[in-house]
């Protein structure tokens, strides 16, 4: 059978015995095996008969092979004959038949590729940066069309609706879609495509640039026990041909799939201002100054506004949740509930008059490097939870129309009272103010278990630098109490830790002396703290747990095992620590 390679404007193609991109590699080797043939020994033809020898003795009558190739009118034809006898070599024809040469084997190898290896397997000739849009449409959908856009390396949906698309994962599956590979042809001339279910595909995929537009077109089972083995064929060529897509599924739900799960549209990392309404709770807000503080703002009916210094680290922990509130996908709903609800539906999820709401003010919008003018608003309502799944909770953008379920859990890690953002520097000393005495005495009977100053060289060091300055991890009440929720259950205090810090001043030296009420510590990382002076109970660092745990509880830090430990060779105790009791 014959075979035909034609160079077209974007790259070589069979067009016999059927039109498909060419494998550009394995024709550009046979291109250099032709540039680069060596003739070993030539010989004419009219002296054949004097050898008594004719062109059939060789195998050139009618050659076992012919290659045509040429540029323009231009042709060449030559004949492809034998192995020699001796030596890896075959005899070829000229394309004048006037003689005959001895080349090497390689070419014929080069020839003699199949029909498979010589077409590109690929489906799609465009690559992933070039694409500029691409879109499938589902029969069994209601013919149901996706579109997906780029603009400025960003992707968005453009049908059935208009909304923020995954970049990554549509690029995943973009790339998957460009990487299908055609198995074989099936039918180079179809006569019939309601055969191959291509009358009406199933699935047609169109991938665009700005340079062309490709369609594939998929249709029924190839086998009908396996679902991702299809009859295919691209919209501008005949040929059908076999190709396994194992995403369907994916494809199917790809509007969900594709979709960009983050509730805001704005990035929130560069917010300047954040609001906090709950019905019937206080309001207050989080406004950044010039300097790139935080600043509280409580409304007050005497005072207007009350201003406490905000802490940087409880807003960017704020702010980064939000920024990760997003659609939550479980096995039997998508997490976008509802794209065009009426005002009925946002009255069944409580979101036509939220209880509760968050506004945001940002320069920028999501994987977006640019800043915007003026910032943009942005607010989460909050709405009633699933009746179905409580663990989930209905929100959505005040003038965005979309519904979301979210998830509690990542909900209940936004902080939403004023006090919870209050400055984590419990106290604010002077940068050269030292501590020179500290005691910790044990409430229920007055014992002291410690006494120490800096005159003496006996104050733990530790213990010094976890005071100074003393950096809570958060505040877990608004106001100062005589006792601390623990595991549920309410507990005195259980020790009190006084400190003085002395400084210098341009006038006289200064002193401060702070009292510390720390309760009884679980088994867990929590030690709760209580002041009285800044009216707070809070929960302290680790920096500040290992050190008072050290005195409070006589605990010594161990070095870590070389080797894992082994239950038959016990750790050795530290000094002052008896052994432990063996029972057999």
């Amino acid at each position: 059978r014959a075979l035909t390679i034609q160079k077209e404007d974007d790259g070589w193609t069979l067009t016999e015995p059927y039109a498909w991109p060419a494998n550009t590699f394995a024709v550009e080797r046979i291109l250099t095996q032709l540039q680069f043939l060596d003739t070993k020994v030539s010989f004419e033809t009219n002296r054949l008969g004097q050898a008594g020898a004719t062109l059939a003795d060789y195998g050139l009558a009618p050659p076992d092979l012919t290659l045509e190739f040429g540029k323009g009118e231009n042709r060449y034809k030559i004949g492809v004959g034998n192995a020699t006898a001796i030596g890896n070599h075959l005899y070829i024809l000229s394309f004048d038949r006037k003689q005959i040469h001895v080349v090497d084997r390689s070419l014929l190898d080069s020839l003699s590729i199949d029909i498979e290896s010589l077409r590109n397997p690929r489906v799609f000739k465009s690559s992933i940066f070039e694409v500029s849009s691409w879109n499938f449409q589902l029969r069994d959908a209601g013919n149901l069309r996706t579109r997906i856009t780029k603009s400025d390396d960003q992707w968005a949906l453009e049908t059935p609706i208009r909304a923020r698309a995954d970049s990554i994962e549509v690029n995943t599956m973009l790339g998957r879609l460009l990487e299908l590979k055609n198995l074989r042809i099936v039918e180079p001339a179809p006569v019939d495509l309601s055969i191959y279910g291509l009358q009406e595909p199933f699935l047609t995929i169109v991938v665009e640039s700005d340079q062309s537009r490709e369609a594939l077109e998929i249709g029924d089972q190839v086998d009908a026990d396996d679902e991702s083995l299809r009859f295919a064929k691209l919209e501008n060529r005949d040929s059908i041909f076999e190709l396994e897509i194992g995403y369907l599924t994916e494809l199917e739900n790809a509007q969900s799939n594709l979709r960009d799960r983050h509730i805001f549209e704005i990035d929130t990392a560069h917010a300047s201002s954040i609001s906090f309404d709950r019905e019937g709770s206080e309001a207050f807000a989080l406004q950044m100054l010039e300097t790139g503080e935080w600043e509280i703002l409580i409304p007050d009916p005497q005072q207007g506004i009350i201003r406490e210094k905000g802490s940087k680290e409880a807003i960017d922990d704020a702010l980064g949740w939000l920024n990760n509130v997003k659609a939550f996908a479980t096995s039997s709903k998508s997490g976008f509930e509802h794209d065009a609800p009426t005002n009925t539906d946002l009255e069944r999820y409580r979101l036509e008059v939220p209880e509760f709401s968050i506004s945001v003010v940002s320069n920028r919008l999501r994987d977006d490097s640019e800043k915007i003018e003026p910032p943009k608003v942005e607010t989460l309502l909050f709405g009633d939870t699933d009746p179905e799944d409580e663990s989930l909770r209905y929100v959505k953008l005040n003038d965005v129309v979309f519904v979301y379920l979210v998830s509690n859990d990542n909900l209940e890690l936004i902080l939403d009272q004023p006090f919870q953002y209050r400055d984590r520097h419990l106290y604010d000393l002077p940068k050269d103010a030292i501590i020179t005495q500290a005691s910790i005495s044990r409430l229920s009977n007055g014992d002291q278990l410690l006494d120490a100053t800096l005159e003496d060289g006996n104050l733990p060091i530790e213990l010094a630098d976890a005071l100074n300055p003393l950096r809570v991890k958060s505040y877990l009440n608004e106001n100062y109490a005589s006792n601390v929720q623990i595991l549920n259950k309410q507990q005195p205090w259980a020790y009190l830790l006084k400190a003085t810090f002395e400084w210098s001043s341009a006038e006289s030296a200064q002193s401060k002396e702070i009292e510390l009420y720390i309760s009884e510590l679980t088994g867990g990382p929590l030690l709760a703290g209580g002041s009285i002076e800044k009216d707070s109970v809070f929960e302290f660092r680790q920096t500040f747990i290992d050190a008072f745990s050290a005195i409070a509880f006589d605990r010594v830090k161990r070095d870590v095992p070389d080797q894992p430990f082994d239950p038959s060779n016990p750790l050795p105790a530290n000094e002052g620590e008896s052994e432990a009791a063996t029972v057999e």
